[in-house]
């Protein structure tokens, strides 16, 4: 099971740490092989000639192409959107099939009979009168007479045919060995663990094991099935009434049908000699000397005893030991009627696959003795393997019914009636059938129904075992503790265990999750002798020196879930924790203490080994407690949510869950249960690792521990003492290298998903983190190999699927692509196919991409359906009832019928009706609820006062204020939302609806909303609001980007501009200094710049609160290195979003998006199309989730994409610093010249000499970049990175070089691996004469990038994903653009166009479609003209006409006069900007809903003082 993976900063001790455990010998052993590889699990073997058992080796002429694509983008990184860092995905691993937990019916093994009788039960039996068990038992099926009367009439038929077998030994057939294998390719039904018998057979379920994350052994495809939890179990269970007499002959039906005189002659074999050869199988030899001399002996008891006991001890060394059929006639011979050798003879027989003798043989058993249980059960072991379920079931059932404390009986028919794979013949069945009904699903077994898996039935037999141990505690099986049953002999406890286990996992299967718990539980008394679970972990937390816990005992309480300390423990120490805790049994659990005293047992078990199989079954329910734990904390199901909150006396937490795995781990030291530790406690923040209780360290550690033991550090010693047990564990691998790459080093964590590969190349999340990984290092090409074998090993792995089509996509690799609608497509072979017209059409990669987002999207519209009903209150009232009540005290005085109407929308979620996401809404509700009180906050301290002239006091959070305004809390059953596998910033170049664009980024949002809500460290009441501005306003940046990127690129002279007198700025670092220029500057210049790359987000929240910031910015979006869950948690009234991801966030906790009209168009906002429908008086505001100025995001249509609101640019909302940081400064062309360029004063002269030197420099550069180009050459440029180009826009390109043959397409290496593909596919759509005109060079430095960007004639644009940073850099150097905004959904696409719009020459670069786009770039391409004049002697200079050059030299001219360079200007208004937000905020004027008439507009609109 793999799960996102969320890790902390980086620790430098913990990854000194990780380089000196991996010098470790076992490590080095098992990291430096080379020919040799162990793959882990069934699966692996038959792929080990599929891929390599080394990591890939990459082709040397390569190498100079890697290396670019690492070190290009630290030169220049064009695009101010930087992606993400690819996800790292944890990989959970439940031992579930490696070796030390079985299961009912295990696949991989056979089934074996009962050789031993019980001595014990058989004596009291003989000495009680005979009569069964009278608790009701459950009857196999509720057939009527007929059916019995049919079923009975097939028995006398398949015994008339044994009698025939019998009387002809020589035609007596046999099953195919292959057949009766088919016949044991069970399905897993419940994950029952039993390493101790032989002769147990146990199943376990697939979506129970599934529940587990167990990785289950490979199933024959055609016997694979799924079985949900919510099957339809089409046996009903019934009581089947036992007879209270006697158990005989003559009342037993079964028996009297087994013992019919031509089904059992009355005869014994009378000497080894005359044994008949009834099987065509190699037969060991009949007659043996020693045997026959032995035979004329006269036999004693004390022989017959020391002679079976030495054919047991054969049999279980070799079943099929040549002289163990021998020695058992030879002793049948002399005792006809001694049922122990009867019992061994029928197993022996099983063994050969002679399964007729073998019942043969139990069935004279039972004539001799007709309650002999053992018999019964074997019979039902071998009808089983020969493919008669249902018969089998009757015998077990009988066998149970007799003796509810056989387990062999119990655990085989409670796995037979949990099994859900058809036999033999109900396979040829089913593929007759081609009209199956998969609800009730008939198949045939012998003429009988083959049944769907009937836990409840399977349930039922449990209970009636459990009953018969359990009378005189009744009530401790509903509340607990309970102790091991007095009747119940000491080596069989781990099955009773087992039982309980069982029991848990059945209930889990049927949605009784707190049922499923309690029976864990039950598992767990019996080990720790009658004491409860909590009780234990008290004790643990005492023996770690928890101050808590003993001052709690002191007054003779423990303390409950929520109370409890965390507790961290080191790898070491975890494995001694059972040894600190009870050191009165030397560390043996109280309830194993009789176990280990116990020399042998009457099954020949010793204490050794039972306490062994104890301890290995106390850790599997340990374990399975734990997940249990782990999903009630996180419960993605409503069974899991209503669990989690149906007890509100116990609440899991972490610190009830971490001791669940060092019991688990100090039981059974697994390497699996090291890895699931390290993935919890990597997650543990910081502020959480300084206060858990701990352990003092001793011997070597104990100078590393003087460090701090974070999450991080502990979390890779987990992985390291994993991997010391087993250092070819792929899961420790994989979770060590996703640890490894968010702590920053990419380079081992390559390696450690490597060493996985290796180990199992079908391991799809280490294949899909190991494309992820080498994909952030640069190297996008090598990723694809990686990504496309996980999505061979597992062709349903959305991660993996969407990994690939990103790099595939990154490097222009279209093959395969397909087409979404009505764009081209392009097959898997690379060939292009225009558009059909159709726009339902999906193909290819991009296709299932789509699909996957609609699906998706569809199935996580029913999150958190029927919360609102659930009455929370002594009085009845909903949650939803409450929240309505809420919202609508906040705007009453606005709205008296405030009540009414919200409870009107709340009758919309009562309705039973379509998916409405009914948890988005409550979560939209909760995080408008929290403005408003806090804003009721501001107006009770300070009223509605914008500005003060002298300083108010801060709030104070006194009990009253929280009590006024604490935030409704998210109920705990609403499960945290699921999101979409495409994240937000890849769908600028996914073809997806406006819709699709819109909720996938709200889902995130939501997302983010309630981790943050429900985290502890996020305050019960809403934020204080700041004082009013007295008078500056203060404005709070938060951005991860104050570095050598592309933001600070641009906003670097922005945070130094801003008015002091006005504005009071406050930057927040999210990430350290790289001590380059742009953060020095920042620093310098910024009024208050703070480092909190080491703060958790509670700290930096707080510091917020505390410095009263009315404006909080978020600089980051849905990019790399975003902390938006500082901004879910409101802690400044007025939030905004600018330039770090464009589109929308899609949360309540983003109010304002800073942009502009031409890039995000007012048409496709929330409140603007709210406000187009209330003209219109089409609103059905009472009727859906919408709420006044804020449509349901959820709603089926794409009328609009934004969800915020805008503050709107008077020209361009794209700031830039080109003015005044890339600005040159030679002699010839001065910065002063420059500066005064374009004013007044300057005449038409200086004009065109100033120009001439700019012409001079393009033609010296040109020479320089393209010293073999011809003059007449046009240069079409593109420098945005390649991820954004397209099939439809490249065909364009090609088409324009086609019109326009003396030209050339000049585009860069970025990355250089896409080189290859594009040249393949212009050369494939458009022939050699035109793919040899598309030229590559490697990407420059910045100032480089922005000083050649005039060389190029004219700028292409990508119409999918815009040029952003880029398109300005161009138009910075002159060289005009051709942009075409192709969505109005995606601002990505429109932002080519705003940076134009504020050039004043938009509408001679801006296009409207492709054909237009086309026509334009050819027709300035075609009217540009060079001539040559002589300006001295010797000298000559080209000079350019045309429209082209004309708007070049206009663009050129004006730049410094600009508005769209203009950073001061641009800073003023954006301060004009905030200035109304903060005002709308005060006033109200923002919120409809306390309006009475709503503005004509949402938006605010920035007017520039100088237009």
């Amino acid at each position: 099971m793999h799960y996102p993976h969320y890790f902390g900063h980086n620790d430098p001790a913990a990854f000194a740490y990780f380089q000196q455990e991996l010098m470790s010998p076992r490590l080095q052993e098992a990291l430096l092989e080379t020919g040799q590889q162990a793959p882990f699990g069934s699966a692996n073997a038959a792929t080990l000639g599929q891929y390599p058992s080394q990591p890939t080796r990459y082709d040397p002429t390569r190498q100079h192409e890697s290396l670019q694509q690492q070190q290009q983008p630290q030169q220049h990184r064009p695009s101010i959107m930087v992606p993400p860092q690819s996800p790292t995905l944890a990989s959970y691993y439940f031992e579930g099939s490696n070796g030390w937990v079985n299961h009912y019916y295990d696949p991989r093994r056979r089934q074996y009979l009962s050789s031993r009788v019980n001595p014990d039960f058989h004596q009291r039996y003989a000495q009680q009168p005979r009569q069964v068990h009278s608790n009701v038992l459950p009857s196999l099926d509720s057939l009527n007479y007929s059916q019995q009367l049919q079923l009975q009439q097939q028995q006398q038929q398949q015994q008339q045919h044994q009698k025939e077998q019998l009387q002809h030994p020589s035609g007596h057939q046999h099953q195919h060995p292959q057949q009766h294998q088919q016949q044991q390719q069970q399905q897993h039904v419940l994950s029952i663990q039993q390493p101790y018998s032989s002769s147990q057979t146990m199943l376990s379920s697939n979506n129970i094991a599934s529940h587990y994350n167990m990785q289950l052994p490979p199933r024959h495809p055609t016997y694979q099935q799924n079985i949900g939890p919510d099957f339809d179990a089409r046996v009903p269970l019934q009581s089947f009434s036992i007879p209270s007499g006697p158990v005989s002959i003559h009342n037993n039906p079964l028996v009297q049908q087994s013992l019919s005189n031509d089904t059992i002659p009355d005869v014994y074999f009378p000497a080894v000699v005359n044994a008949p050869a009834t099987t065509n199988i190699s037969q060991p030899a009949m007659f043996n000397p020693t045997l026959a001399s032995m035979g004329k002996m006269e036999f004693t008891e004390e022989l017959r005893e020391s002679m079976l006991q030495y054919a047991h001890t054969l049999y279980a060394s070799s079943p099929q030991n040549p002289t163990l059929l021998s020695l058992l006639h030879s002793i049948h011979a002399a005792f006809p009627t001694h049922l122990p050798t009867l019992l061994l003879l029928a197993c022996v027989y099983y063994s050969y696959q002679d399964y007729q003798s073998s019942l043969r043989y139990n069935h004279l058993i039972l004539k001799y003795e007709p309650v002999y249980v053992e018999a019964m059960s074997n019979i039902g072991t071998t009808l089983r393997s020969m493919g008669r379920t249902r018969e089998a079931e009757r015998w077990w059932y009988q066998a149970v019914k007799l003796r509810p404390g056989y387990w062999d009986a119990v655990e085989n028919l409670v796995g037979v009636l949990c099994s859900s794979t058809p036999t033999v013949n109900s396979i040829e069945q089913h593929l007759k059938n081609t009209t199956l009904d998969t609800k009730h699903e008939k198949t045939q077994d012998h003429g009988q129904q083959q049944p769907s898996p009937r836990y409840k039935e399977a349930l039922s037999v449990c209970e009636f075992v459990e009953q018969y141990y359990f009378k005189s505690q009744t009530d401790a099986l509903l509340h607990g503790p309970i102790k091991a049953p007095k009747q119940l002999p000491t080596n069989q406890l781990p099955r009773l265990q087992n039982l309980f286990y069982a029991k848990g996992n059945l209930k889990y299967a049927l949605s009784d999750i707190a049922g499923a718990r309690r029976e864990y539980e039950k598992g767990l008394e019996l080990a720790f002798g009658g004491i409860n679970l909590l009780t234990v972990i008290n004790h643990i937390a005492l023996a770690c020196g928890s101050t808590a816990v003993m001052e709690a005992m002191r007054f003779g309480r423990t303390l409950d879930s929520a109370s409890l300390p965390l507790i961290l423990l080191q790898p070491d120490q975890a494995v001694r924790i059972l040894q600190i805790t009870f050191s009165s049994t030397a560390g043996v659990l109280p309830g194993f203490a009789a176990i280990s005293q116990t020399t042998v047992g009457n099954d020949g078990t010793t204490g050794s080994s039972v306490l062994h199989q104890a301890n290995q079954t106390t850790s599997t329910i340990l374990l399975t407690l734990a997940k249990q734990f782990q999903d009630m904390m996180n419960p993605s199901t409503p069974a899991l949510a209503a669990a989690a909150s149906s007890d509100k006396s116990f609440i899991p937490t972490l610190s009830l869950l971490l001791p669940l795995y060092y019991m688990s781990l100090a039981l059974h030291p697994s390497p699996s249960t090291a890895n699931n530790l390290g993935i919890i406690i990597s997650n543990i923040s910081g502020a959480a690792a300084a206060t858990a209780v701990k352990l003092p360290t001793m011997g070597p550690q104990q100078q590393q521990q003087q460090q701090p033991l974070t999450g991080t550090m502990l979390a890779m010693q987990y992985y390291m003492y994993g991997l010391q047990i087993d250092p070819r564990h792929p899961h420790l691998y994989t979770n060590l290298g996703s640890l490894l790459k968010d702590m920053g080093h990419l380079n081992e964590a390559v390696s450690m998903y490597e060493k996985a590969v290796e180990y199992n190349p079908r391991f799809d999340v280490a294949l899909a983190n190991l494309g992820n990984a080498i994909k952030d290092m640069g190297r996008v090409q090598d990723s694809v190999q990686w990504y496309r074998r996980a999505v061979e090993v597992n062709p349903n792995f959305v991660d993996a699927i969407c990994g690939l089509v990103n790099s595939l996509g990154g490097v222009c690799d279209w093959r395969g692509r397909g087409g979404v609608g009505d764009e081209p497509t392009v097959d898997q072979y690379g060939k292009y196919f225009p558009s059909t017209g159709d726009k339902h059409a999906r193909s290819g990669w991009i296709g299932r991409v789509v699909d996957t987002v609609e699906k998706q999207l569809d199935e996580g519209s029913v999150w958190g359906a029927g919360i609102l009903k659930l009455p929370v209150d002594a009085n009845g009232m909903t949650f939803g009832e409450i929240l309505t009540e809420r919202i609508s005290s906040l705007v009453q005085q606005a709205s008296p019928d405030q009540l009414d109407v919200w409870r009107r929308r709340l009758n919309h979620y009562h309705k039973v009706g379509n998916k409405k996401n009914e948890g988005g809404w409550i979560i939209r509700l909760l995080e408008r609820i929290m403005r408003r009180l806090q804003r009721n906050w501001y107006l009770e301290l300070y009223g509605a006062v914008l500005q003060s002239k002298e300083s108010q006091p801060k709030a104070f959070v006194t009990a009253e204020a929280i009590q006024k305004y604490q935030r409704p809390l998210i109920p705990s059953n609403l499960a945290a939302p699921p999101v979409p596998t495409v994240l937000p910033f890849h769908t600028f170049t996914y073809p997806l609806s406006a819709r699709q664009v819109r909720l996938i980024s709200h889902r995130n949002a939501l997302r983010i909303s309630h981790t943050t809500l429900t985290s502890s460290w996020v305050a019960s009441h809403v934020y204080p609001p700041p004082p009013p501005p007295s008078p500056r306003l203060k404005i709070g940046y938060i951005s991860s980007d104050f570095n050598n990127h592309p933001l600070s690129h641009l906003m670097q002279s922005v945070f130094g501009f801003h008015d002091r007198e006005r504005c009071e700025v406050f930057c927040y670092a999210t990430t350290p200094s790289d001590n380059t220029p742009y953060r020095l500057k920042i620093e310098r210049e910024a009024e208050h710049f703070i480092d909190v790359s080491s703060w958790s987000n509670q700290q930096i929240i707080e510091k917020v609160v505390e410095e009263g910031i009315h404006v909080l910015v978020n600089l980051n979006g849905y990019t790399k290195g975003a902390r938006n869950e500082i901004f879910a948690a409101r802690p400044s009234p007025v939030q905004c979003s600018f330039m770090g991801f464009a589109g929308t966030l899609g949360g309540g906790w983003c109010d304002w998006i800073i942009a502009d009209a031409i890039v995000c168009p007012p048409e496709m906002t929330s409140c603007e199309v709210w406000r187009s429908r209330q003209s219109s008086g089409t609103t059905t505001t009472l009727a859906n989730g919408d709420f006044e100025g804020d449509i349901d995001p959820e709603e089926d249509t794409d009328d609009f994409v934004y969800t915020e609101k805008f503050i709107y640019m008077p020209h361009s909302y794209f700031v830039n610093d080109h003015k005044q940081g890339f600005r040159e400064t030679d002699a010839n062309h001065s910065s002063q010249n420059l500066l005064s360029f374009g004013s007044s004063t300057v005449d038409t002269a200086d004009i065109d000499s100033l120009w001439a030197i700019e012409e001079e420099k393009r033609w010296k550069m040109r020479r320089e970049v393209f010293p073999n180009l011809s003059d007449d050459v046009v240069i079409f440029a593109n420098f945005n990175q390649l991820y954004k180009l397209e099939p439809s826009t490249f065909r364009m390109w090609l088409r324009i070089l086609e019109r326009v043959p003396n030209s050339i397409l000049w585009l860069l290496r970025f990355p250089p691996a896409g080189e290859q593909h594009l040249r393949r596919c212009a050369l494939d759509w458009a022939g050699p004469q035109v793919a040899q005109r598309v030229i590559f060079t490697d990407v420059a430095p910045k100032h480089i990038h922005i000083y050649r960007g005039r060389v190029a004639d004219l700028f292409l644009d990508t119409p999918e994903c815009n040029a952003h940073t880029t398109a300005a850099d161009i138009l910075w150097s002159g060289t005009p653009i051709v942009t075409y905004p192709k969505y109005m959904h995606k601002m990505c696409s429109r932002v080519g166009a705003s940076i134009a719009r504020a050039t004043g020459y938009g509408d001679e670069m801006i296009v409207s479609n492709e054909k237009e786009y086309e026509d334009r770039a050819v027709s300035l391409a075609q009217g540009l003209v060079y001539t040559y004049e002589t300006v001295m002697p010797g000298k000559v200079q080209r000079r350019g006409q045309g429209d082209l050059m004309n708007l070049r030299k206009r663009l050129f001219c004006t730049r410094e006069k600009s508005r769209l360079f203009d950073t001061h200007r641009w800073t003023r208004n954006l301060e004009h900007g905030y200035f109304e937000a903060w005002r709308r905020w005060v006033t109200g004027d923002e919120f409809e809903d306390m309006q009475s008439k709503p503005s004509s507009s949402g938006c605010i609109w920035v007017v520039d003082p100088d237009d």
